[in-house]
């Protein structure tokens, strides 16, 4: 069996027999809105924000789980999308932050890293749910972001009222978002957006070959924060603008080599004892040389759009790490540099990363 079968499979029974049907059963309360955490015994954790980010991710993960051949997940994502719907819209088109357990709102702020992940999940709605009101719910929360969040040095407002530093991730996911509308149901404003974001990418974030992550509001990079770069960003944006590349967006000059030089780069200086550290320098020198499962998600999604073998090899590492709990099904999110983990429970927002990757091998031929 090769390294990729072996992979498959192990990733098949992890996520069907495992994670899925654990955080279908102990993670959704009796609404079908999606706890936060759930501990290293598989039990929910109460008692805090239940941000919207999370709810979306978890509406995309459950329609991705359907549509993989789940077929549990389709109605998981859809009580979901109800109870988002429900409990998240702000009267302006905008979503709120975060509601308590009970659904109420206790955070009203628009956050456009929220945003794009409510945008994320409605493409999925559409879909794989064929819900009728994603579309139109998508179609007025992009109109609200382009009137109320527009800014004047290019983008979005990361938020309202406007903080800073500015940073690059939230306009990542708005053009993953908007990728995810063009291949399923095209408009010209998702493709209007999505050049938003791949231009800022080229002209303001992409810098000496590197991703910067703060900014000024004029977005030059931040004066106290600006040298940090994070090679997980580095694999994410890869992705993305192979993938704008595929969908037949004009990324325009200077992008069109530069998913394969981010990946390549993020391998040779953030990959350290074979794992994706989490920050260094623009130079590749480490500055937090620990790690998040995330990081590790998006370099073995990125590696197998490149065709690199060593996504095997990271598979089986995050397997051995970072997926090996007591209770199957669960993670452990976060490791120091010396290979300990202060975490307390597994984030739910985690699966949304683990599902992109694992989504990716499952329909890789090699």
């Amino acid at each position: 069996m090769s390294a990729f079968a072996a992979a498959k499979t192990k990733v098949t029974n992890w996520l069907f027999h495992q994670a899925l049907p654990l955080w279908a059963e102990q993670g959704v309360d009796g609404q079908g809105r999606f706890f936060e955490q759930l501990d290293f015994e598989g039990r929910a954790r109460t008692g805090l924000r239940r941000r919207t980010r999370v709810q979306a991710r978890q509406i995309y993960v459950f329609c991705e789980a359907a549509a993989l051949g789940w077929a549990p997940g389709r109605a998981v994502a859809q009580a979901g999308l109800d109870r988002m719907i429900a409990a998240c819209r702000r009267d302006d088109g905008l979503w709120v932050a975060a509601t308590d357990d009970a659904g109420a709102v206790v955070d009203e702020t628009p956050d456009l890293y929220d945003l794009a992940f409510v945008l994320f999940a409605l493409a999925a709605a559409h879909r794989v749910l064929g819900d009728d009101r994603a579309r139109p719910l998508a179609l007025e929360t992009l109109g609200a972001i382009n009137r109320l969040m527009a800014a004047p040095h290019g983008g979005w407002h990361e938020a309202l009222p406007p903080s800073l530093p500015r940073r690059q991730n939230p306009h990542m996911h708005l053009l993953e978002a908007m990728l995810a509308w063009q291949a399923t149901a095209p408009d010209p404003v998702f493709g209007t957006a999505a050049r938003m974001s791949l231009d800022l990418c080229r002209d303001r974030f992409l810098i000496d070959g590197a991703i910067r992550e703060y900014f000024t509001e004029d977005w030059r990079p931040d004066p106290a924060v600006g040298h940090i770069v994070e090679p997980g960003h580095f694999e994410e944006w890869a992705w993305l603008l192979r993938q704008a590349e595929i969908a037949g967006l004009d990324a325009g000059p200077g992008l069109d080599q530069a998913a394969e030089a981010l990946h390549r780069r993020a391998v040779a200086q953030g990959l350290k004892a074979g794992f994706m550290i989490r920050e260094m320098d623009a130079d590749g020198a480490p500055i937090h040389a620990g790690r998040r499962l995330w990081a590790q998600t998006e370099a073995v999604r990125t590696a197998l759009t490149f065709g690199d073998a060593a996504a095997a090899d990271l598979i089986e590492a995050t397997f051995a790490t970072h997926l090996a709990t007591a209770v199957p099904g669960l993670w452990v999110d976060s490791y120091e540099v010396d290979g300990t983990s202060s975490d307390k429970a597994a984030p739910a927002s985690s699966l949304y990363h683990l599902m992109t990757a694992f989504s990716e091998l499952l329909r890789h031929d090699a």
